[in-house]
Parts: structure tokens; sequence; C-alpha cells
């Protein structure tokens, strides 16, 4: 868990422009995330809406619920998507916290 935290402290120093959220919405779209996530007018299903996530969560935290949901929730039924990493990481972040 500590080595996870550690890599995401280091892979999350956002910085929030257009086309680091552009390309987030594009990694959003890709991965399959808006299959259940419904963020603002994208997507839907059965898992959590993300359009607010961004006020509610850190970096950090959205970091980590990507690559391991289980830490946070051992009952989640969200993938782990340790292949979400560096500019696609940052740029994903960025667009959920937009």
């Amino acid at each position: 868990m500590r080595r996870t935290l550690l890599l995401c402290l280091s892979v999350c120093a956002i910085v929030s422009s257009a086309a680091c959220v552009s390309h987030g919405r594009e990694v959003f779209l890709r991965e399959g995330c808006v299959n259940c996530h419904r963020f603002r007018e994208l997507g839907g299903g059965g898992a959590p809406d993300l359009s607010e996530v961004g006020s509610r969560r850190t970096a950090d935290w959205i970091c980590i619920q990507i690559g391991n949901p289980a830490s946070h929730n051992p009952a989640s039924r969200m993938p782990a998507f340790p292949r979400i990493a560096g500019f696609d990481l940052r740029s994903l972040i960025a667009f959920l916290r937009s």
C-alpha cells in the first residue's frame, strides 16, 4: 500500500491545462470508465456518478482509487486499472477534477 501511495504521489502532480483535461476525457472514454460511471453529460450505469468527485476527493485519493479500488473499499466491484499510468493517469485525474 505504501509503495502504491508513493507512486501515486509522484505521478499525480497535476497541471490542469486544457490539453491535459481533453486527453483525460479521451482516457475516460477509451478505458471504458464511461460504461459504468457518469461524468456530467457522459455515460452512466450502475457505478457512482463522478461529476463531483474532484470537489470531494484529492488527486492522490483518485489516483489510488484508479490503481487499486480495493484499498479504499475491500468490497469494491470496480476493477483495478494499473495500466493507466503516466500522462494518461495525470490527464484522467485532471479531467475528473475539471
